[in-house]
């Protein structure tokens, strides 16, 4: 801190914002809930809604800034304002407003309307904004145990339920576990390269270097702990109980912010501290992308649970997404091409999959949980327009076009070409296409089987909105990806830092 005014901490401060706002709404909404008697607590969703929704301009306006730079690192370069954060910063918004739409209903059915569950949503998000962001390997680790910290609290929130609390459990020490790999994988790299800083690692971590060997094991480590955090083969096991046990509103958070602020902190480490090392890692993350696209899916189909298929789900698109962070590693136009894959798939799976976690919101009805394929059922006879919008949802999950999981697959898979990995685009279509089989399960259960009750459904205008926003987002980048696709080349200047 020696020889830094108060005007530089001022400026850094006010280049992270978004994250700073974040953090005092969360404490803003800790302090209502305290005041506040708990008949009026469900305007506390509200006020955390809004102040989420308020945080997007300063966030869009930052992006618009850093068009074309390269950035700037703040608070001693522990920091890099650049447009991979800003791509990620806005990702993260949009999750975080999704979810708390989605959960004012469900919470209310479940009478467990609090203000802790929002601030937890946002001090989860503005982590994962830092994670995103992070420098240094010290921080990438502070900051994903603090998100990891509010999703376990998160996933065991209905205390009442045995499912929610063996969930927590199980996710607390899986994840704790994860995290001690991470550790011991970071005072490896630390202890042979001299730094915990990303860009000095990436000249000293080279290939042939004396000390290469341990800190490729360092690497290696760090490496099947992000293959737990994106729930990666043969990472996996914790993740369909965590999924079927926590509250559905938290598990479409997790299986979509979460999951892509573990693929932000893995861009951050292999293209920016690990250049050098690409011959190590790349099997390694190719392996993982194989089995965890084959695994989810063959799984996927022997579900009845909803979330429990959509977990399996989760670890294919899991593995979709390794073939792009694979490629993206890679110097060049091939490297760009696959971080945009990346950050166009992330994006495209945080709206179908939210938008398919909130269908099973809308089936939970009072004594009936509302999460099997069966209750399905006569979806369409009873809500057409409902049982469309799941179609489209899953039709784009299936990577049918138009839609905008198609326009996403085919730049993973375009990407896995460009880059030699041809044999893992051949798996990955052979994968969609046994993933088509279990999506059009629900489909036939909508529109060929008769309703299983006449009990109304959890509709809400919350989730009415949540539900337009994920269908609208699917249909107009599967029809209209240039805009998107030009965001997403916001983050080609780290391509250009790999030697």
């Amino acid at each position: 801190m020696t020889g830094v005014d108060g005007a530089t901490l001022l400026s850094d401060s006010l280049r992270i914002l978004p994250e700073l706002l974040l953090i005092g709404f969360a404490f803003l909404i800790l302090i209502l809930s305290a005041v506040m008697p708990r008949e009026d607590r469900r305007w506390i969703a509200w006020v955390s809604l809004a102040g989420a929704v308020m945080i997007v301009p300063t966030s869009i306006s930052f992006a618009r800034q850093l068009v074309g730079t390269a950035g700037s690192p703040v608070f001693f370069g522990d920091l890099a304002v650049d447009a991979l954060g800003a791509f990620f910063r806005l990702l993260f918004l949009a999750g975080a407003i999704l979810t708390i739409l989605i959960s004012i209903r469900y919470l209310e059915i479940e009478r467990m309307q609090s203000g802790e569950y929002y601030a937890l949503i946002l001090l989860a998000t503005a982590a994962m904004m830092f994670m995103a962001n992070a420098q240094n390997l010290l921080l990438i680790y502070v900051s994903l145990e603090t998100m990891s910290l509010c999703v376990y609290i998160l996933v065991g929130y209905l205390k009442e339920n045995r499912k929610s609390n063996e969930a927590a459990f199980k996710y607390f020490l899986l994840g704790a576990f994860s995290s001690a790999i991470f550790l011991y994988g970071a005072s490896l790299v630390y202890g042979t390269t001299g730094s915990i800083a990303l860009e000095t690692i990436a000249t000293r971590a080279v290939a042939g270097a004396p000390e290469s060997s341990l800190t490729i094991l360092g690497l290696i480590l760090m490496t099947v702990a992000l293959g737990f955090k994106v729930a990666a083969v043969p990472f996996h096991m914790y993740i369909p109980d965590a999924y079927e046990g926590a509250p559905t509103a938290v598990t479409a958070f997790i299986s979509t912010s979460a999951k892509a602020a573990a693929f932000a902190v893995g861009l951050r480490i292999f293209l920016t501290g690990f250049p050098g090392l690409f011959e190590y890692w790349a099997p390694l993350v190719a392996l993982m992308a194989a089995a965890s696209m084959t695994v989810g899916n063959v799984a996927a189909v022997l579900q009845d649970n909803m979330k429990r298929l959509l977990a399996y789900s989760s670890i294919a698109h899991a593995g979709y997404i390794l073939m792009g962070l694979l490629v993206a590693g890679m110097a060049g136009e091939v490297g760009s091409f696959g971080l945009k894959a990346v950050a166009v798939y992330l994006v495209v799976y945080t709206f179908m999959n939210i938008g398919a976690f909130a269908f099973v919101i809308m089936l939970r009805r009072e004594n009936l949980a509302g999460d099997l394929v069966v209750d399905f059922s006569g979806l369409a006879k009873r809500s057409p327009l409902a049982a469309f919008t799941m179609l489209l949802l899953l039709l784009s999950l299936a990577g049918i076009p138009p839609l905008a999981g198609f326009v996403g697959k085919w730049y993973l898979f375009g990407a896995a070409i460009k880059g030699g990995y041809a044999w893992l685009a051949v798996l990955a279509v052979v994968n969609s296409a046994i993933s088509a089989f279990y999506y059009l399960r629900i489909v036939v259960c909508m529109y060929l089987k008769e309703p299983l009750t006449d009990a109304p459904y959890a509709t809400s205008w919350g989730l009415s909105v949540a539900l337009a926003i994920s269908a609208g987002a699917t249909i107009l980048l599967g029809i209209l990806p240039e805009r998107l696709l030009q965001f997403a080349t916001f983050t080609y200047h780290l391509v250009a830092a790999a030697p």
